[in-house]
C-alpha cells in the first residue's frame, strides 16, 4: 500500500531527531607528552673566522624524574671553548626546564660537526635519548680568491691651472713648514736622547698578576670553581707560549709536551708539574671530574712554582730584584689565601 507523500516527509522528519540521539562521535586523544625530551642547538650555522657561537643543549622533563645529562666540552672539537655554564632549572606547567651553554670560537675555516649528546633517565625503566649531529661552517673574512674588492686603485694626477705668483708662494710657505718641521724634530730628538723606551712586560709578570688575581675566586661556587680551572689553564697555556714560543692557547696537552721535550734548556723538574698541571685541570675541564680542596691548591702550586723555575731572568740587577718581588707577591697572596682555601674550597666540596 502506497502512503502519501506527506505521511513519507513527516515520517522522515520524526526520524532525524532519533538518529541524532545517539553518541557523539568520540574526538581522537592527543598524544601524551613524552616524560623527558632533550635537543640541541646552536645560534650560527654559518660563521666567520673569530666569530663567537652558543651553543646549548636543554633537557625538558616531568618533576620528579632524575635525568643525567654528560659533559659536552670534551667532545667538542675544533672550535676554543671560551666560557660554558649551566642555568638555574625553570619550572612550568609541572615540567622541568634544564639549560647547559657552551660560548665557542672557531679560528680556523672548515666544516665542523658538534657530537650528539645523550641522555639518561629511569621512567620506568632506564632510557636513553640521543640529540642530533649539529654541522657548522666557519668561513672566512677575505674573498674567495684571497682579494680585496673594496680597494680602489687611486686616480690619476690631474693638471691645475695655477698663477705663477700664487704658485712660487705656495713653494715658499712649503719650505718654511718644512724648515720649521727638521728644527722642531732636531730640537724633540735632544729633548728625548734620555728618554728610556717603552719596558715589554715579561711573560712570567703576566703570569704571576694573573695567578695572584685568581686568588680571590670564591669557590663555594661551583661555577665560579670551575670558570677557575678554564682560567689558570689559560694562565699557564699563554705564559709558555710567550716563554718558549709555542702556539700553546691552540695545542692539545699532547702537543705541548711534545714539543717542550725537545727543548734542551727545559729541565725534567718543570716538565713533570706541567705534565701533572695539565693533566689535573683537563679532568676537572672536560671530564667533569670535582677536585678536592687539596688539588685546588696543589693546581696552583704548580703552575706558579712551573712560571718560577722556567722565567728568563734578566742580567741587570734591577730587573731580577722586580721579578723576584712579583713571584714573592704571587706568593704572598697564595698563603694570604690558604685559609680561603681551607674553608671555601671545603665548602665548594661539601656542597657539590
Amino acid at each position: 500500500m502506497t502512503l502519501p507523500s506527506s505521511l513519507n516527509i513527516l515520517l522522515g522528519a520524526l526520524a532525524v531527531p532519533a538518529a541524532c540521539g545517539g553518541e557523539p562521535a568520540a574526538t581522537p586523544a592527543s598524544a601524551p607528552e613524552p616524560p623527558v625530551e632533550v635537543r640541541a642547538a646552536v645560534d650560527k650555522a654559518v660563521a666567520t673566522t673569530g666569530d663567537l657561537l652558543t651553543y646549548e643543549v636543554v633537557v625538558e622533563h616531568d618533576e620528579g624524574i632524575e635525568v643525567a645529562v654528560p659533559e659536552a666540552g670534551a667532545e667538542i672539537a675544533g672550535f676554543r671553548i671560551v666560557d660554558l655554564g649551566t642555568d638555574l632549572p625553570v619550572k612550568k606547567g609541572g615540567r622541568v626546564i634544564e639549560r647547559r651553554w657552551y660560548s665557542l670560537r672557531a679560528d680556523l675555516v672548515g666544516s665542523y660537526v658538534l657530537p650528539p649528546v645523550s641522555v639518561t633517565y629511569n621512567a620506568p625503566s632506564p632510557t636513553t635519548l640521543t640529540t642530533s649531529e649539529i654541522f657548522v661552517e666557519v668561513a672566512s673574512v677575505l674573498p674567495a680568491d684571497g682579494t680585496a674588492t673594496d680597494i680602489r686603485d687611486i686616480k690619476p694626477l690631474e693638471p691645475v691651472a695655477a698663477d705663477l705668483p700664487w704658485l712660487w708662494m705656495a713653494v715658499g710657505a712649503g719650505a718654511l713648514v718644512l724648515a720649521g718641521g727638521t728644527v722642531g724634530a732636531a730640537w724633540l730628538r735632544r729633548r728625548r736622547r734620555r728618554a728610556r723606551a717603552p719596558r715589554v712586560v715579561p711573560p712570567h709578570e703576566i703570569a704571576f698578576a694573573a695567578l695572584s688575581e685568581l686568588r680571590q675566586t670564591d669557590f663555594e661556587d661551583t661555577a665560579a670553581m670551575r670558570r677557575y680551572y678554564f682560567r689558570v689553564s689559560e694562565v699557564v697555556r699563554a705564559y709558555v707560549e710567550g716563554r718558549f714560543a709555542l702556539n700553546a692557547t691552540d695545542l692539545t696537552r699532547e702537543e705541548i709536551l711534545t714539543r717542550l721535550a725537545d727543548l734542551s734548556d727545559l729541565e725534567p723538574s718543570p716538565r713533570e708539574k706541567l705534565t701533572r698541571f695539565l693533566d689535573h685541570t683537563d679532568q676537572v675541564k672536560f671530564a667533569n671530574r670535582e677536585p678536592t680542596t687539596a688539588e685546588i691548591g696543589e693546581t696552583y702550586e704548580r703552575a706558579l712554582s712551573f712560571v718560577e723555575e722556567t722565567m728568563l731572568v734578566p742580567a741587570a740587577v734591577e730587573a731580577g730584584s722586580a721579578a723576584g718581588n712579583a713571584a714573592g707577591g704571587a706568593r704572598g697572596g697564595a698563603a694570604d689565601g690558604a685559609r680561603h682555601d681551607d674553608s671555601a674550597a671545603t665548602t665548594a666540596g661539601d656542597g657539590r
